[in-house]
């Protein structure tokens, strides 16, 4: 099974479903309708089902997309993203990742 690897940090937004996306830069080898198992800082925390993958420049990700990835603003993102990618750019490539839940830790 394939995995999705969170920094802590995120830990009480995945659990609460406040987060209930990720942006990976580039594309990702991840399909619609696939089981996968979640960490968040290198603890398994559940098993989640990809409901929707797209890409998008960093340009094109409206604020909705910004509210599923846990976040209140594009800023806040791009400085979230920046700690895991050494530049952020607008014509950066993202994967947009939704998924939800089948079994979580409580």
């Amino acid at each position: 099974m394939k995995k999705l690897h969170f920094a802590k940090d995120y830990y009480k937004k995945l659990i609460s479903g406040k987060k209930r996306m990720t942006m990976r830069k580039g594309k990702v080898n991840l399909k619609e309708g696939e089981e996968i198992e979640i960490y968040c800082g290198g603890e398994r925390i559940g098993i989640a089902k990809v409901t929707s993958i797209r890409t998008k420049e960093f340009s094109e990700i409206s604020k909705e997309d910004v509210v599923k990835d846990g976040f209140k603003s594009k800023r806040k993102l791009k400085k979230a993203l920046r700690k895991h990618y050494k530049s952020v750019k607008s014509k950066d490539v993202f994967s947009l990742i939704e998924f939800e839940w089948v079994k979580k830790k409580k």
